[in-house]
């Protein structure tokens, strides 16, 4: 990747949102893929769940935004919401304020989830790009092959380093690391939190949440029809 850019992993159904296309015009790479969570992936431990004003009022009122919130917690350590919009709207659309602002302070104060406001597609894409390039460039945050293709052609090594290099937190030197001491895929994933954290560069934090993510009982994806992007 060029030093001077920063990648951003888009999820597949964000392609008609604009935001994409005004991420490539600020130079950005960006990458498609099906994400299990979240709308955007700045790095291996930051996702943004983007969302319009008026889904953002109504998945607070039903808590699908807290159980987002959650899921979220568990994979990165830096989780934020993204809502896009006029903000003055949020007056005409929740229907009791004080509840609306206790859900949020739950989900700031409780959940850890940061919230940004933004007005277009096109500011979102700066604010993406911003966090991206602050995350990588100037806090250090690496970027995994989590969500590169495993061709067919593609040596068992090289598969096997890419399939462990998913797990949160985990680049290609850490993957080979891990595999050199548990011998196998296999072992990496029936390890337990203790066992993981004694390879070096692990440590109790990184190996809580790769043990989070790969115990999580599988949801399956409900589409959401309210979802109204702007």
């Amino acid at each position: 990747m060029n030093d001077d850019k920063v990648m951003i992993v888009c999820d597949e159904r964000e392609r008609a949102s604009g935001v994409p296309q005004e991420l490539v015009r600020l130079g950005v790479i960006v990458r498609f893929a099906q994400l299990p969570l979240g709308d955007y992936i700045l790095s291996s431990n930051a996702a943004v769940e983007r969302k319009s004003v008026r889904d953002f009022v109504s998945s607070l009122y039903d808590g699908r935004l807290f159980k987002q919130a959650v899921e979220l917690r568990k994979v990165y350590a830096y989780h934020i919401l993204l809502v896009e919009g006029d903000p003055a709207e949020i007056s005409n659309i929740a229907y009791n304020p004080k509840s609306y602002y206790g859900a949020l302070s739950a989900l700031a104060l409780d959940m850890g989830m940061t919230t940004v406001f933004t007005a277009s597609p096109e500011h979102t894409a700066m604010a993406l790009e911003a966090m991206a390039r602050r995350l990588t460039k100037v806090r250090g945050e690496k970027w995994t092959t989590m969500y590169t293709s495993i061709h067919k052609g593609t040596s068992l090594h090289q598969q096997q380093v890419a399939v462990v290099s998913s797990l949160p937190g985990i680049g290609p030197n850490l993957a080979k690391r891990l595999l050199q001491a548990f011998g196998s895929v296999r072992g990496i994933f029936t390890a337990s939190q203790p066992q993981l954290s004694s390879v070096p560069g692990i440590g109790p934090s990184k190996a809580g949440r790769i043990v989070k993510l790969l115990m999580a009982e599988y949801e399956q994806e409900v589409k959401d029809n309210q979802t109204n992007l702007i």
